[in-house]
């Protein structure tokens, strides 16, 4: 049970630990940070021109960027020994490192081999898993309720998307050179991340105070504990007005992560209408400085939502309480179980050599558009002509493909989150369990690639939006299911070091299908093996590869899916065994 420190046994520091609704706001910046990984494509021309580097060979290293963000053993075993603080520190100095070694390159004061960009590239992605992995448990932490934590995790990684959309504009609005805007990434990144290390995670022994004891801390929170208090009893709190004063109000959690998953999907369609206006407005100054106000107006109202009536942002080390650092009574009854499933036990699981299988074909297929948007734009014609002796339009396809993206990326992340949480909830055989929900992301993700197969040379912009809208939501959607389901079959105990090791999966998948079959097909399409503008036949070939990837992730995951219901089925049965 919990007690409150006293002085004799904790003596007064001057670290800061985050409140639970500022730890979310400040994670929420940190995947922001990590979402810089997303941008590849912007900078990605200029980095192929610097080293004259093949597709192939350009494709190698934003793979390897992938390949350091999925998989990070390193960094989940850090995190497992040292908690979300050092974790994050680390995470924000990788970052800082790669990307800032990145810029060296482009800039021509660092190695020019495409060998060392793919290296800094992993050193990046590396620091984006390691701090998203900090992020995710610092919130699974402090927030107890299983309930929300599809909700959470969809929060929290939609800010993973969303970033490329609202940095891709900062982009368009304040730089014209990539190399300089790769240097502020660096910055940005790794400064994001080392600010938050200072107040967000405490040591395992610690815990923040309940959040009903901090009723005289703040103005309004008795009318957030009455929020709660009625969620907890199934009251409905609808009968408090609907309006601007009413969203920044004092609420209960769910209140709070409904109200912030609102205004999060607003800020997604608004990147979405973004990419349309400057598209249409022939990327006018004035249009794009407009809306990068608007967009952070709106994540700034999310922060607010959040922080509503939160009491104290942050604790002295004295106001925290004291726990059992193993986790009490009902994680060692967990763990005797076999619920908390070590690295080493992953690989006698069959579950996960199907997650694992699944994930790398899944979401291999949608690095793959991830990392070829300006390529894929640049091969039709109709495309480039439609832009021609235009240099405010030229790129402006693809920089609004990036946006739109994104769009659909941070949606995908939000609805699954949400719609995870209210399926997997309903009582009885009627439940729709985790496992069984990601299989049908999966099936969206051949749907697709499926319409990107089917892109006519003629008139291309239609399809070639709607197909990379559909595979940015699908992407989002598995990506949101990656860490939820590692946390769902194998525990929470070993989750860093279990997370980073399914995480391989995606880099596997992201190198195979992105760097050897579109890095391939795309050469042998080029007229000079290295520039292709034969339109739809650039990526066909991997398109249909892909698609044929993708169905048989949905299979896999179907047969993760059987297994898990069969487990869910037996747990009920013993329950209902015991009850009678």
């Amino acid at each position: 049970a919990a007690r409150p420190m006293v002085e004799a046994e904790m003596p007064p520091t001057r670290r800061r630990y985050a409140s639970k609704w500022l730890t979310l706001v400040l994670c929420e910046a940190v995947m922001m940070s990590s979402g810089t990984l997303y941008l590849f494509p912007v900078y990605s021309p200029t980095l192929k021109r610097t080293l004259d580097l093949t597709q192939e060979q350009l494709n190698f290293v934003g793979s390897a960027a992938h390949f350091g963000a999925f998989f990070s053993v390193f960094g989940g075993l850090f995190f497992d020994a040292f908690g979300p603080r050092a974790t994050l520190a680390l995470g924000g100095s990788l970052k800082l490192a790669g990307l800032g070694a990145l810029y060296g390159i482009i800039a021509g004061v660092a190695p020019q081999s495409h060998l060392f960009a793919a290296f800094c590239a992993w050193v990046f992605g590396t620091g984006c898993s390691t701090s998203l992995t900090a992020a995710l448990g610092a919130n699974y932490a402090t927030f107890k309720d299983r309930g929300v934590h599809g909700r959470l995790v969809g929060l929290l990684l939609s800010f993973f998307g969303l970033s490329s959309g609202f940095l891709s504009l900062l982009y368009d609005v304040f730089f014209t050179d990539p190399v300089a805007f790769v240097r502020f990434l660096a910055l940005l990144a790794g400064g994001i991340d080392l600010s938050a290390s200072s107040v967000v995670g405490a040591p395992k022994h610690l815990a923040l105070p309940p959040e009903e004891s901090l009723g005289g801390l703040a103005a309004g929170s008795g009318a957030a504990i009455a929020f709660a208090r009625n969620e907890k009893r199934g009251v409905s709190n609808a009968s408090w007005p609907v309006s601007a004063r009413a969203f920044f109000a004092p609420a209960g959690a769910e209140t709070k992560l409904a109200r912030g998953q609102a205004a999060t999907a607003a800020t997604a369609a608004a990147v979405a209408v973004v990419a349309a206006a400057l598209y249409a407005s022939g990327s006018s100054p004035f249009v794009a400085v407009a809306c990068l106000l608007g967009l952070t107006a709106m994540l700034a109202a999310q922060a607010a939502t959040l922080l509503a009536g939160s009491g104290r942002l942050t604790y002295r080390r004295q106001d925290m309480e004291s726990v059992d650092a193993t986790g009490g009574e009902d994680a060692k009854r967990g763990a005797a179980r076999g619920a908390h499933v070590g690295p080493s036990g992953l690989f006698a699981s069959p579950d996960f050599y199907l997650l694992f299988f699944s994930l790398a074909l899944g979401l291999g297929a949608g690095i793959t558009v991830i990392n070829n948007l300006s390529q894929m734009v640049g091969a039709y014609p109709a495309l480039s002509l439609q832009s021609a002796g235009d240099a405010a339009r030229s790129g402006g396809f693809s920089h609004g493909l990036i946006k739109l993206l994104a769009c659909a990326n941070t949606l995908g992340r939000l609805f699954s989150g949400s719609a995870s949480d209210f399926l997997s909830a309903r009582r009885s055989r009627d439940a729709v369990t985790r496992t069984e929900f990601t299989t049908w992301c999966f099936v969206l993700m051949s749907c697709g690639m499926a319409l990107l197969l089917i892109v006519p040379d003629a008139s291309p912009a239609p399809l070639l939006a709607l197909g990379v809208g559909v595979v940015g939501w699908s992407f989002g959607s598995l990506f949101w299911a990656m860490p939820t389901l590692v946390m769902e079959l194998f525990g929470s105990k070993h989750f860093g070091a279990n997370r980073g090791i399914v995480g391989l999966s995606p880099a596997i998948g992201g190198y195979l299908l992105s760097t050897k079959v579109a890095g391939r097909v795309y050469a042998a399409a080029a007229a000079d093996g290295v520039e292709c503008l034969a339109g739809g036949a650039c990526f066909r070939n991997a398109w249909g590869i892909n698609l044929a990837c993708a169905t048989i992730a949905a299979l896999a995951c179907a047969a993760l899916a059987r297994r898990d219901r069969r487990r869910a089925d037996a747990a009920r049965g013993a329950g209902e065994g015991t009850t009678g």
